[in-house]
């Protein structure tokens, strides 16, 4: 197995368990790269397995009976996907996609639970998915409460903050699915757009948006 690619800006649960226990995780399961089309997590199926990304970022989703989308959370390098089902034997909760091309590490549950147990991990990986869930009531409150501008910004930098390694922040996301995400209207993030890349804040390009003020979002996230 090649070595995993090397990020010096660790987070998720990679920054829990140190680079070492990481790569040693890494060492149970198989590397593949996924695509944006390829779903990596499917809402309702059982546990089987457990993703850790190396490289990339990706979108959790919650659908509901009438197929409309919420999004879940953003998650990045370092994180761990299907741990919820895997630490319960239960149903996936939630659909993962790609945002742009991933690494990832494919375990068995079996593989992932003994790795747990043998480094004596049980109590981290709780503190790990109590973190996650404290992050969807975050969600939840920032969509009763905070304006379209505020809501936009915070999920620039929730999608720039899944990948701090990258020399220049970029949000791999069309402004359909921006819209989608945020569940505002494609007009209303059309406009707020179009305004942010006139004042210089951003730089658009088809489905990828480059972020060339970092603390000018942050200001508009009310981020201190």
């Amino acid at each position: 197995m090649a070595p995993p690619p090397q990020n010096l800006h660790t987070r998720g649960f990679q920054a829990l368990i140190g680079p070492e226990r990481w790569n040693a995780l890494l060492s149970h399961g198989n590397r593949r790269t996924s695509t944006t089309t390829t779903r990596l997590l499917d809402q309702g199926a059982p546990s089987r397995i457990v993703h850790a990304i190396e490289r990339g970022r990706v979108r959790v989703v919650y659908t509901d009976e009438s197929g409309n989308e919420v999004l879940v959370a953003v998650r990045g390098s370092g994180d761990l996907l299907g741990e919820y089902a895997q630490w319960d034997d239960g149903e996936h909760s939630a659909s993962v996609w790609p945002l742009e091309p991933c690494t990832v590490t494919t375990l068995e549950a079996s593989n992932f639970a003994g790795f747990i147990e043998r480094e004596r991990l049980s109590d981290t990986l709780q503190r790990y998915i109590l973190s996650k869930a404290r992050q969807v009531g975050e969600r939840v409150w920032r969509a009763a409460n905070l304006p379209a501008e505020q809501r936009l910004a915070q999920l620039f930098l929730e999608v720039v903050n899944a990948d701090p390694g990258r020399p220049s922040p970029t949000v791999p996301m069309s402004q359909r699915l921006i819209a989608d995400s945020l569940g505002a209207g494609l007009r209303s993030v059309n406009l707020l757009v179009s305004r942010w890349k006139d004042i210089g804040l951003i730089e658009t390009r088809p489905a990828l948006i480059t972020i060339l003020d970092p603390a000018a979002l942050s200001r508009r996230a009310h981020i201190r």
